[in-house]
């Protein structure tokens, strides 16, 4: 058998070691990772504030109320399924903004200095333990040697997700679910309410005598509340989607992918050494 049959595995070991160690100290990957949650995060506060503002738009045209003789129109009965979505988005985006907030934290943690060197020394010690044909495993080896693995995996799997989330959401989701086009219908809804309501309250404080004449008449009024249906055409459509596509991107996705490379490593950790 030639040198390389016999030693292919050493030979193995000893370069993805230093492909780890490039990797490690390169910061490029860390760089793109964080850029995509930084960017992320930024869409989630925007897209948070746009669904507060047509909450607080809602809310105004909720306490639009018009008595007439035998007839009570409250306008914004028609918004209260919206409002109650709404609210139910604000709490998914506000768990999103949590999760986007960890995941940098986590992702500064592992890209330190400090970090680095102690993944630097238990690589070496990984390589001169197998390498220099060691075969007795005690209990505080074989504890390093799962700890250096998980330390590594954290190591890569933190930027890697956010790469990858990117990636998919770029490559699959995006063409179903773009979140800037949808922000921008939310913020078409907001305003287009905020419009009716102006109008309404314009209505209500006009002269005296069309007050009177306006008091038995509530043709305008009936045509408010369609208006106001019209202005929240679809917002239902457009929340519910946003609502899918944050929770793809910033908990479900890098839940999953944890876990992948969790069993992923756990499967490493089985193999004989």
């Amino acid at each position: 058998m030639s040198l390389l049959q016999i030693h292919w595995k050493k030979i193995v070991l000893l370069s993805v070691s230093i492909i780890l160690v490039f990797c490690i100290f390169s910061y490029n990957l860390d760089a793109q990772g964080k850029e995509h949650i930084d960017k992320n995060f930024t869409q989630s506060v925007l897209v948070f504030g746009s669904a507060k503002s047509l909450n607080a738009v809602i809310s105004l045209a909720q306490g639009t109320e018009v008595d007439l003789p035998f007839f009570t129109i409250a306008i914004g009965e028609i918004l209260d399924p919206i409002n109650d979505l709404i609210e139910q988005f604000s709490l998914v985006m506000l768990a999103s903004m949590v999760s986007l907030g960890i995941q940098k934290i986590m992702l500064n943690f592992v890209a330190t200095d400090g970090y680095n060197y102690i993944l630097l020394v238990s690589i070496i010690a990984i390589n001169i333990w197998i390498l220099s044909g060691i075969r007795k495993y005690t209990r505080f080896s074989t504890l390093f040697f799962k700890l250096a693995v998980v330390l590594i995996f954290l190591r890569f799997a933190l930027p890697m997700m956010g790469l990858v989330n990117e990636m998919t959401y770029n490559s699959f989701v995006k063409q179903e679910y773009n979140i800037e086009q949808l922000n921008e219908k939310i913020v078409q809804v907001k305003e287009d309410v905020n419009n009716v309501t102006n109008k309404t309250i314009e209505k209500k404080e006009d002269t005296f005598l069309n007050k009177i004449v306006e008091k038995f008449d509530k043709t305008y009024y009936t045509n408010q509340v369609q208006e106001y249906e019209k202005a929240v055409d679809n917002s239902s459509e457009y929340i519910v989607a946003l609502i899918i596509v944050f929770i793809f991107q910033t908990i479900l996705f890098p839940l999953l992918f944890l876990i992948l490379l969790y069993y992923f490593s756990k499967a490493l950790l089985r193999l004989e050494k």
